[in-house]
């Protein structure tokens, strides 16, 4: 049972981190076209700029959030040690010297 619920969560961790990366990449093109429209204070590229900095992000950062807790979860579920000296397979005394 604990290893089907870690494989649907790293599953699903994988799906959201991918959106949120492709979602944080994404707006890559409007801003390239917000600079080359440009129109200086209050013109149109600077709202493009603005609403995507203001609106969008927002989202793909909490969404990014999200994925992050997900895999920690799918991580304490399946009792991997990631930040330990035993993912290193390595002993407390020897990572001491």
């Amino acid at each position: 049972m604990r290893e089907k619920i870690e494989a649907v969560l790293k599953k699903l961790y994988g799906i959201t981190m991918s959106v949120a990366f492709f979602g944080g990449v994404l707006p890559l093109i409007p801003f390239l076209i917000a600079m080359i429209i440009g129109g200086g204070e209050g013109g149109t590229g600077e709202t493009i700029a603005v609403w995507l900095y203001k609106q969008y992000y927002p989202w793909v950062i909490a969404l990014a959030s999200i994925a992050v807790v997900i895999g920690l979860i799918a991580m304490y579920v399946g009792r991997q040690e990631a930040m330990s000296t035993k993912a290193f397979k390595t002993s407390a005394a020897k990572a001491d010297k």
